[in-house]
């Protein structure tokens, strides 16, 4: 594929600069050389150029920070950059898909944090939702809920949650996941 095209420069070589010196030149070269190239296989790929766009951009970086496990032994350097470039866009197909089905908690809470339009949602219905709503997020575990009760029922931030529960962002980012999913499901049955 991109053999045929390329001038006799060893892409070899150059991962071995990347990965052994850092050579910003080497790099340089490396992607004057075969970002154009990924650019159109990701093209053809995907037909989506921002998609394919971000595909070479991620392939680029991935090379710069993990050229030092190219071995030279199992396959040629450009059969590994496209391999890197496939998983790539695999990785960036199966997070768009996540993020597609990803719920927000401005998904789920819409009337929670706007004022009531009489004319747009009746009284008694924002009465309903509040309530099935509290309802649901009792059903969760206690950790979840609470975290859903601060961040998506007061606003709090993600880090002020953290702070105020001694736990790792993490874990709040985690727990407030899990929490809006189950969420998802009971509403989807």
């Amino acid at each position: 594929m991109l053999n045929e095209d390329l001038p006799a420069i060893d892409v070899a070589s150059l991962l071995f600069n990347i990965a052994n010196s850092r050579c910003k030149h080497s790099y340089e070269k490396l992607f004057v050389l075969v970002a154009p190239k990924l650019l159109n296989f990701s093209r053809k790929q995907l037909r989506d150029d921002s998609m394919a766009m971000e595909v070479v951009q991620e392939t680029m970086l991935k090379i710069w920070l993990k050229s030092h496990l190219y071995d030279e032994s199992k396959g040629a350097a450009l059969t590994w950059i496209y391999s890197v470039a496939r998983n790539v866009k695999f990785d960036l197909l199966r997070k768009s898909k996540h993020q597609n089905d990803w719920v927000q908690g401005d998904d789920l809470w819409p009337t929670l944090s706007e004022e009531p339009d009489p004319e747009r949602i009746p009284k008694e219905f924002h009465a309903i939702v509040t309530r099935e709503l509290k309802d649901l997020v009792e059903t969760l575990p206690p950790a979840q809920a609470e975290v859903v009760r601060l961040i998506c029922l007061q606003g709090a931030s993600h880090q002020e949650v953290a702070d105020a529960l001694g736990v790792p962002l993490g874990t709040i980012k985690s727990r407030l996941r899990l929490a809006l999913q189950k969420m998802k499901e009971a509403m989807d049955d």
